[in-house]
């Protein structure tokens, strides 16, 4: 069993139990002096708080804080779900809904005060422990895992916010509510330089570190974390000039990981494992959050009709139509355009591998364990299906991420491991393709050693997809960059950071298609208009921050 990645399985164990006291009151049970100089529960436990704030965003064993609902890959199914609040206009700076602010600045806040006061750390008086010297290197380590945890709590930040205060020290109360915005590029240097500087110091893997623990910051994840700074920095939302030499810089910066992956021991695994219980050991997995055993997210999502199923995240007809056929790679959803007689027409045969992947359609075998296993009835009046409360309202039901083996029937329930994706090896082609072509105009150029289309063909032809390849170059190739990106990454939380970053959420988040499947079987397309407005790009600036600090302004149009 591999320990080489950081998939923070592990900690999610030990953080819930990470719960150091760092204001040091009179009402606390141990002191500042207390906690430097106690390993297990003091020192090691500070680190674990920065590392805790991972786990506090939008992800959550209930999938009402799975992203895709705000995009043109699904609709949550219950108008109740706090995701519906990104389309239907109940989103503001009164009601950020989202926690990244305050999760952020806590763990920048812990990560400063650690670094500020980690040369305090004195557990000499430890020596005699058969510990002792264990400790001793991971301390050697803690300083670089937080500042590289500083510089992913930056990411989210920027991503999110534009420009943000930029704080690496501890502030009084007064100081802190009298910061400025820090422009977005002095952030993204910030980061850069940061996982420059650590990078080196960190382990590849922990395979030869102390207890071969996994849920680390290493190397691997320092370098994916600046490649994928670098192309958010280069593109529109953030780069308005355009300025290609942007684009080169963040081309270098995904050719590098790219380079070293072997040598890191990563590579790219069949596209139906990079979910499910032994995910975390994924030969592709950069950085991902393991959770413990659960089926909660399993009850969120599978089908209405399925003991304890409330449906979820339901992939949408428009991300369906994404979905290219393998006869030659260049028709998708205009074969079948209008409503479809699906007793006479199947209009999934020879579609991509990694639909049947992702998506649950009528007639499909879900879920798959042995208690619950029947095939889904998605047409009105099926058992899976409307007039049902609480059935896709789409057409379909999720299986990406989902784990059939899951058994939520009221008595004798299974629960599985789960992993949630932060970086893999294989959004660093499609980043890279990306990157090379608005660097140099093409993407048949190969000044970097491999050009955009050698890149993302590399993806489409591992044998678990095996799709025939690009050739195209300008606008064509980037609407069908477009389309692959979002088939390749369904439902791992880039489509909503990827449209904001092109500016494109008029033209992808404004109308979605969704469908509806008659008793006899008749496929009817219909337009669900959402919210949108070029506002949305970046998150408001929650309204109590800036009722704190008068120093602070919102975002434009919030």
């Amino acid at each position: 069993m591999k320990l080489d990645r950081i998939c923070i399985f592990i900690l999610a164990c030990l953080v819930p139990c990470a719960c150091a006291d760092l204001d040091y009151s009179e009402e606390n049970t141990r002191d500042e002096e207390w906690t430097y100089e106690y390993f297990e529960n003091g020192i090691k436990n500070m680190v674990f708080d920065v590392y805790a704030q991972v786990y506090n965003n939008e992800f959550d064993d209930n999938s009402a804080y799975f992203l895709a609902g705000a995009t043109d890959e699904a609709q949550y199914a219950l108008e109740t779900g706090a995701i519906n609040n990104y389309v239907n206009g109940g989103w503001s700076a009164a009601n950020p809904y989202s926690r990244t602010w305050s999760k952020c600045y806590t763990a920048i806040a812990d990560a400063n005060m650690f670094l500020e006061k980690f040369d305090q750390a004195d557990i000499t008086e430890w020596q005699y422990n058969p510990d002792y010297r264990n400790w001793v290197q991971q301390l050697e380590l803690f300083p670089y895992e937080v500042r590289f945890l500083r510089a992913y709590f930056y990411f989210e930040l920027f991503r999110a916010y534009g420009d943000v205060p930029l704080v690496t020290t501890t502030l009084t109360n007064a100081q802190a509510n009298s910061v400025t915005r820090t422009p977005v590029d002095q952030i993204v240097k910030f980061i850069v330089d940061e996982l420059d500087a650590v990078a080196p110091y960190l382990p590849v893997n922990y395979l030869t570190e102390v207890n071969s623990e996994i849920g680390r910051a290493t190397r691997v994840a320092a370098y994916a974390l600046k490649a994928r700074t670098l192309l958010y920095a280069a593109s529109p939302l953030f780069n308005p000039t355009g300025d290609k030499s942007r684009w080169a810089k963040a081309a270098e910066a995904c050719k590098f990981v790219l380079d070293n992956a072997d040598s890191w021991g990563l590579k790219l695994s069949n596209y139906g494992t990079l979910w499910g219980h032994e995910a975390f050991f994924n030969p592709e997995l950069i950085f991902g959050l393991g959770r413990g055993e659960f089926n909660s997210f399993e009850k969120a999502n599978y089908p209405v009709g399925v003991e304890n199923g409330s449906s979820g995240n339901c992939p949408t007809q428009s991300f369906v139509d994404q979905y290219e056929y393998q006869d030659n790679g260049q028709t998708f959803g205009q074969r079948y355009p209008g409503n479809i007689d699906l007793r006479s027409v199947d209009p999934y045969e020879g579609l991509d591998p990694r639909f049947a992947l992702t998506v649950v359609r009528n007639g499909d075998e879900w879920p798959t364990n042995g208690a619950q296993k029947k095939p889904v009835e998605i047409f009105r009046g099926g058992f899976n299906a409307a007039p049902k409360y609480g059935a896709t309202p789409t057409g379909y039901y999720l299986k990406k991420y989902v784990d059939g083996a899951c058994v939520t029937t009221a008595d004798n329930q299974t629960t599985r491991r789960h992993t949630w994706i932060l970086f893999r090896l294989g959004e660093f082609y499609l980043d890279y393709a990306e990157a090379v072509f608005n660097a140099t105009g093409s993407a048949n150029d190969a000044t970097y050693g491999l050009t955009a289309n050698e890149a993302i063909n590399v993806l489409r032809t591992r044998p678990s997809v095996n799709m025939p390849e690009f050739t195209e170059n300008g606008d064509a190739w980037v609407a069908r960059y477009e389309r692959e990106r979002l088939v390749e990454l369904a439902f791992e939380n880039h489509r909503f950071w990827d449209v904001r970053r092109w500016k494109k959420g008029a033209q992808y988040f404004r109308t979605i298609q969704v469908a509806d499947i008659s008793a006899n079987l008749q496929l009817t397309r219909s337009s669900v208009s959402r919210q949108w407005d070029e506002k949305y790009n970046f998150y408001p600036i929650p309204q109590s921050e800036l009722k704190k600090n008068p120093n602070l302004t919102q975002n434009a149009g919030w």
